[in-house]
């Protein structure tokens, strides 16, 4: 009497190659994922690494010039984008400034030289801000300016103009 439900070594075979072969598919399609979420990480660190360092630095002393009768009527300093920062455009840059018991106000935009439109990394921008009506700080008393760039940290100063204050380096 012949069997003709039993399993040859043939059909054994058979089935055990295609076990190996869905293995390796789905092998290489997991292998694959995992390279490109570990690329989507790595981009995504890179990115923030940038981003965090692309901030504008003050660079140098703040100056400023003064009028007895209604304060400070200007500030000029240097800012800079540190090395291996990004490159940042000086027209999106704000500037934030408040003085004691007065609310933030955003100053009009700074005097800059208008060939200076982007400022790469290491280089420096001489920057003039003409202090806001009703928020002049007198001798003596403190300011807050924070430079916020479209991306990137922000940089926030503050500073107190000395009793004898009447113009030149803000200590």
């Amino acid at each position: 009497m012949k069997k003709e439900s039993a399993f040859s070594g043939l059909e054994a075979a058979i089935v055990l190659i295609a076990f190996v072969v869905v293995a390796a598919v789905f092998s290489y399609v997991m292998l694959g994922a995992g390279f490109f979420a570990t690329q989507k990480a790595q981009e995504v660190t890179y990115s923030g690494m940038k981003q965090a360092t692309s901030n504008l630095i003050m660079d140098g002393m703040i100056y400023g010039s003064y009028d007895k009768t209604n304060g400070l009527k200007a500030l000029y300093f240097y800012v800079k984008v540190p090395e291996g920062g990004e490159t940042q455009d000086l027209k999106y840059v704000d500037y934030l400034w408040t003085i004691e018991n007065k609310a933030v106000t955003t100053v009009a935009k700074a005097n800059l030289d208008p060939s200076k439109g982007q400022l790469n990394p290491g280089a420096r921008q001489k920057v003039t801000l003409t202090t806001p009506g009703g928020y002049k700080p007198k001798a003596g008393e403190k300011f807050v300016l924070e430079i916020k760039p479209k991306t990137g940290a922000s940089s926030i100063i503050t500073r107190t103009l000395a009793d004898g204050y009447r113009g030149g380096v803000v200590i």
